[in-house]
């Protein structure tokens, strides 16, 4: 769980702070990537322990050139071992939803929301664990931003045609790695699967709210059931800076918090560089398969300038004529929000947004190695999309290969 976790630079605050100075206190201060634990109304806060590449990287002992090469490779092929809930040894506690930590982090934000909590469904035979967005109504309930046909919006439908109610658990203060699963577009139901992969001792807990609940470690967990009632959820400061605009959601009503002594309380500040990590650096092993499957790639970064999310630098061994353009559309079919995607070849630094321009400066011409992508589905986030519709465009910025030697670098 998260308190075994803690990185060694972490910063410890003891100023008390109200649970709506927090966003502007990290920001004044400079603390955006800074692991911190901060005193939020006499309650611990953790923040950003996973707020960089770097960071990632050394929870998982790889290079940050290794990174995604490494998480294309996984296998996902061991389950995690199921205990009983007992061994958690977590308390059940006779308090509300009011009397934990959870943050108002803009202004104009629609209440205070969990952001950092791992929901994990099952119906049916059917599970799924998940970041979702919570807005907090009152004590005993929240609203839930179900996004469609994503897997837990879709066990939620099948729920309620059968005229019940999803039952999940909300895990909040997990390790670092088991957010970074639940982030991750995997298989159904693989999510456990995946965490075990990065972190090996990795196990699960057996719920006795629900037996078809397994729970990974966490400091505090939440039991509840999604129901068939809605709600307002929103305005919220989504990954963009921008706000989210207000939907009807479905309401989830708790049942039963447990915790840790002293729990750990973990946040994501909405529009960080930690949730740009966690949106956007899980698609990049997906891409990297993708471009696989058509030329020879050697590597692939979603650009900090994108967010982490809309930008993709993809490094590639060209052999033939039309690999840059192969590469781009592969791209783009392993990432649906996707916008913009530059493609180099294997001496250009894609971890250097200069050298990548200096690719597009010298290696590319907008008449031919340009491909554009009209009328096509992006991302919602985007708002400069029209209802998520969107112009994709692509950059072969590769040499020619007949003429290689009028792209040779002096050393």
């Amino acid at each position: 769980m998260l308190s075994e976790a803690i990185p060694e630079d972490v910063v410890v605050i003891d100023r008390e702070l109200k649970h709506d100075e927090v966003t502007r206190f990290v920001k004044e201060n400079g603390y955006g990537k800074t692991p911190l634990i901060l005193n939020v109304e006499g309650k611990k806060v953790a923040k950003n322990f996973i707020s960089t590449r770097d960071r990632l990287c050394r929870y998982l002992n790889v290079s940050r050139e290794n990174l995604t090469p490494y998480l294309a490779s996984l296998k996902m092929d061991k389950d995690p071992e199921v205990f009983d809930f007992e061994d958690l040894k977590l308390k059940k506690r006779n308090i509300t939803l009011e009397d934990l930590p959870v943050l108002k982090y803009y202004p104009k934000d629609g209440g205070k929301y969990i952001t950092a909590g791992v929901v994990v469904a099952s119906f049916n035979g059917s599970c799924n664990a998940c970041i979702h967005r919570m807005m907090l109504l009152d004590g005993e309930r929240l609203v839930v931003r179900l996004v469609k046909p994503r897997h837990t919006y879709l066990l939620w439908k099948r729920a309620i045609k059968e005229g019940k109610e999803l039952k999940i658990a909300i895990a909040i203060g997990v390790h670092p790695l088991v957010l970074f699963a639940s982030a991750t577009r995997v298989p159904e139901g693989m999510e456990f699967r995946y965490a075990k992969s990065l972190l090996e001792d990795f196990r699960v807990y057996r719920a006795e709210y629900d037996e078809k609940l397994l729970v990974p470690p966490a400091e505090i967990v939440l039991f509840g059931r999604i129901t068939a009632k809605l709600s307002k959820e929103g305005p919220f400061v989504d990954l963009t800076g921008t706000y989210d605009i207000v939907r009807e959601q479905p309401v989830v009503e708790i049942d039963e918090i447990w915790s840790k002594d002293d729990p750990l309380y973990y946040s994501i500040t909405p529009a960080s560089s930690e949730h740009s990590v966690l949106m956007g650096i899980p698609y990049e092993p997906l891409i990297y398969r993708s471009v696989s499957k058509v030329c020879r790639v050697k590597n692939v970064v979603m650009s900090e300038g994108g967010m982490c999310y809309f930008h993709a630098f993809v490094q590639i061994e060209k052999h033939s004529e039309g690999d840059g353009k192969n590469a781009i559309l592969a791209a783009f079919t392993a990432h649906h929000s996707l916008k913009h995607v530059v493609v180099v070849d294997e001496d250009i630094d894609i971890f250097n947004p200069a050298d990548v321009e200096y690719a597009i400066a010298t290696r590319f011409q907008g008449d031919k190695d340009l491909v554009i992508v009209r009328g096509a589905r992006g991302s919602s986030l985007d708002p400069s999309s029209e209802n998520g519709i969107t112009t994709k465009v692509g950059l072969d910025a590769t040499k020619d290969i007949s003429r290689k030697e009028d792209f040779e670098r002096v050393v």
